[in-house]
């Protein structure tokens, strides 16, 4: 429970857009290594871009938020590096990036819709496919009811 923590809050601070809604929908993939952040990032960058939406990366202060929890909570585990990148545009469409404390290569997308369902699966599609040109993308199933688990298969 504590490995899905941080990427849960993660995931949904933007994916639900403080909507209260979960992710329509939640993509994993495996970065080979922690050293592919820099390109995942990059080619989120472009995908924000492209779709005419700002792109963050709070991934430093995340991590040093979850320390501070983590010195409250005993146990709580931390990714290193934390990962916590996105977009979110002025409907609340957008994506959150994260990763699992005990697989920090592992990525998890959510996908909000907020009120533009079209440009939302528009938007959901055209990461996937710039991811898939790296990355072997998995579509976590029975997003309504469930989440995203570290991968027992991670080949990059």
């Amino acid at each position: 429970m504590r490995w899905s923590l941080a990427v849960l809050a993660v995931t949904l601070s933007v994916a639900g857009c403080g909507t209260g809604k979960r992710p329509f929908r939640i993509i994993q993939f495996c970065l080979a290594d922690t050293g592919e952040f820099e390109t995942m990032n990059s080619v989120l960058r472009e995908v924000a871009a492209a779709n005419k939406l700002p792109f963050f990366d709070n991934s430093t202060a995340t991590e040093a938020e979850l320390h501070s929890a983590a010195d409250l909570q005993d146990k709580l585990k931390v990714a290193h590096p934390t990962v916590n990148v996105g977009t979110v545009g002025p409907t609340a469409m957008g994506f959150s990036v994260g990763n699992f404390a005990d697989a920090p290569s592992q990525m998890v997308v959510g996908f909000s819709k907020a009120n533009d369902p079209v440009a939302a699966r528009k938007l959901s599609d055209d990461v996937v496919k710039a991811l898939s040109n790296k990355w072997r993308i998995r579509e976590v199933p029975n997003v309504e009811t469930s989440g995203a688990y570290p991968l027992k298969d991670c080949d990059g």
